[in-house]
């Protein structure tokens, strides 16, 4: 099994795949995910049925590789714009070049401009035949309610624990497969990056690190030399910080963890539910405090001080 088989066993796709088997498969469709990497395989996925069943590796080779004359990815820049639209028309008016149909995988579509949008409408409304639509976006905010009118929305759920662990069981030993699955939720992309990217794992072991040993002064200058190591990933850092609270507030109150190599249960004792709830509230503020451009140095201080009185409640 490879990447593009992991996504086809979730259920928005095997619904796509029944209904490409009963022949009502729809021509316009939302895929709605926050994994960037999970959005890309399924609109490959999504091409490689259209244009020639999953039955011909040299054609889904040039859908991955954004080669093939009748799949169209857009847009070339960060965002959709008017002009990326006008392509689709001047695409429209001449027939498939290898294959039976056109596909148009429109990418990042809810920052597509309103104009953009605007333009598509009447194309997604009176779509031919032969041609099919999937806008690929992580949320649906910034989408207009009438382009979402007129899309079945896919909503691409994260990926479960057993399948991941079947896939990644002979590239990972038990400890990263957790990480994987801790901090990917379910997230393709965010798994990978727990794989391949050190720093991940060295972010959970320092918040598990502080939760047990951060308690006077001198630990919080240690440990704001370690955190500031972070400084340009500080959000990240405090979204896993607090992914470990969460965690250990989950072992806290059900009394298992799934999570036994990175040891959860060891802290249960560490914080009571209110420090947790506390320190959870907290960490909102200082990613909110961070979008301002506060102080990173006062923020992590901020954030130890508040552990070490947590610790006493």
């Amino acid at each position: 099994m490879n990447k593009y088989d992991l996504i086809k066993t979730t259920e928005v796709y095997q619904k796509l795949l029944k209904d490409y088997n009963n022949k009502t498969f729809s021509h316009c469709n939302l895929l709605v995910s926050n994994d960037k990497l999970s959005r890309e395989i399924f609109a490959v996925n999504f091409a490689s049925l259209l244009i020639c069943e999953d039955k011909d590796e040299v054609v889904i080779h040039n859908i991955v590789k954004k080669i093939h004359p009748d799949v169209f990815f857009l847009p070339k820049s960060d965002s959709l714009k008017v002009e990326d639209v006008e392509s689709i028309f001047d695409k429209l008016n001449y027939f498939p070049v290898e294959a039976n149909c056109k596909v148009f995988i429109l990418e990042n579509f809810s920052s597509a401009t309103i104009q953009a949008q605007n333009k598509l409408l009447k194309t997604l409304e009176e779509t031919p035949n032969n041609v099919y639509f999937l806008l690929c976006s992580e949320r649906e905010d910034g989408i207009l309610p009438t382009i979402k009118s007129r899309c079945q929305i896919l909503e691409l759920q994260p990926l479960k624990e057993d399948i991941i662990k079947g896939f990644f069981r002979n590239v990972a030993d038990e400890k990263l497969l957790e990480l994987g699955n801790f901090y990917g939720r379910g997230e393709l992309g965010k798994i990978e990056e727990a794989f391949y990217n050190p720093a991940i794992s060295k972010m959970v072991d320092l918040s598990l690190d502080i939760i047990e040993n951060c308690s006077a002064s001198k630990d919080i200058l240690k440990f704001t030399v370690q955190v500031l190591e972070y400084k340009n990933n500080l959000v990240k850092f405090l979204n896993i910080f607090a992914d470990v609270l969460e965690e250990i507030l989950k072992t806290k109150i059900l009394g298992k963890s799934n999570y036994n190599a990175l040891k959860f249960k060891n802290l249960v004792d560490k914080l009571s539910v209110e420090a947790i709830l506390i320190l959870q509230e907290k960490i909102i503020k200082f990613i909110e405090m961070l979008s301002r451009f506060c102080n990173s140095t006062l923020i992590v201080d901020e954030l130890l001080i508040q552990v070490c009185k947590c610790k006493m409640l």
